[in-house]
């Protein structure tokens, strides 16, 4: 009986290490070509928890068996800097703010209607003066609501923008202290998302400030309930499918956007800054794609859970600063700011000196 529970706790082992190595591919193949690696990027989590319980599990009953996951664990280390790190990297030095934040058209939390989270959201800008600041999701069409031309005008830390619809109600917005030389927009093919950037000028120095924001993956609030109370009927099972054929149209057209702004960065004649709502994990085709030749801020500079979508049921690390490697990241910060669906990021860049 013995025998026959450790087959089956090393069969078991064999494929959450499998799973492990799947999710790690997941970057580097596009779900264009095959998807099935995104979904298990997506769940990477849990599948690397499931690799630290065997890694416990044969410390107390077989410690010669640990190797299994433990070895698969630190083969992947870097995956799993992109989740959580322990030491931040601070400077005292002045650097160039940056901050990111999907402000989700300014639904907000709790009972705060759209003008007050509008006004919160604003007083927040204004604590954190950040020299660049690039907003996603934002309500463009009631100036009752967000008028962005006097929001500008009271942020006295700011004297530039850029914006660009996605609809004739949303769009993304790109401020900054900073003057701007040059900008323009990305727009995708079947998809209300876009991309801007801008060239500021900073000193003598050009940056190219890439403002994204990625297709979701389209998940309401019934198919959460389906994640939440799993498949229990065949109606449930129908669902499930949906929810699953949902997650791949996700990440094959995300795979699609990224490939198109991964050449623009590429043909950037400036240092780059890319800033946005990828809605994609960090063992991802999206994330790989473009952190590739990039700095990641929190990987640099980051402490602790690297959360920034929270949910009930969901919590994620989607929202990102990546930056040449001509810049030292310092200061990352996770803001505990809760008036989106969303957290706010910000970081400190600093040029390095050659």
């Amino acid at each position: 009986m013995r025998k026959l529970l450790k087959f089956i706790l090393l069969g078991l082992n064999l494929l959450v290490v499998l799973a492990l190595f799947v999710a790690c591919l997941s970057g580097y193949i596009s779900p264009d070509k095959w998807w099935i690696p995104s979904f298990f990027g997506l769940a990477y989590p849990l599948v690397l928890g499931a690799n630290l319980f065997f890694v416990v599990l044969w410390l107390i009953i077989r410690p010669r068996y640990l190797l299994l996951s433990l070895v698969a664990i630190l083969a992947g280390w870097s995956f799993v800097a992109r989740f959580v790190q322990f030491q931040a990297k601070t400077s005292e030095d002045d650097g160039i703010k940056i901050m990111s934040y999907n402000v989700h058209h300014f639904r907000g939390k709790g009972k705060l209607s759209q003008k007050q989270t509008a006004i919160e959201i604003t007083r927040f800008l204004k604590e954190q003066r950040p020299d660049i600041i690039c907003l996603q999701e934002v309500r463009l069409r009631k100036n009752s609501i967000f008028n962005l031309a006097q929001t500008v005008e009271g942020l006295d830390f700011i004297n530039h923008y850029q914006f660009a619809r996605t609809s004739s109600t949303f769009g993304s917005v790109t401020l900054t202290r900073y003057p701007i030389v040059n900008m323009d927009e990305v727009r995708f093919e079947n998809s209300r998302n876009i991309t801007i950037y801008t060239d500021i000028l900073i000193g003598t120095d050009t940056v190219r400030v890439f403002n994204v924001h990625l297709h979701s993956y389209g998940i309401d609030p019934k198919d959460y309930s389906i994640i939440d109370s799993g498949v229990s009927s065949e109606e449930d099972l129908k669902e499930a499918r949906e929810v699953g054929s949902k997650l791949k149209a996700g990440f094959q057209m995300r795979a699609s956007q990224v490939e198109t702004i991964r050449a623009m960065i590429d043909e950037s004649p400036y240092p780059v800054i890319v800033c946005g709502d990828l809605n994609d994990a960090p063992v991802s085709y999206s994330y790989q794609q473009l952190k590739k030749g990039l700095k990641d801020a929190f990987v640099s500079s980051g402490k602790g859970i690297g959360r920034t979508y929270v949910n009930k049921l969901l919590s994620l690390r989607i929202d990102y600063i990546f930056h040449s490697p001509g810049f030292g990241s310092f200061n990352f910060q996770t803001h505990d700011f809760r008036h989106s669906d969303h957290l706010p990021v910000s970081t400190e860049l600093i040029k390095k000196e050659h």
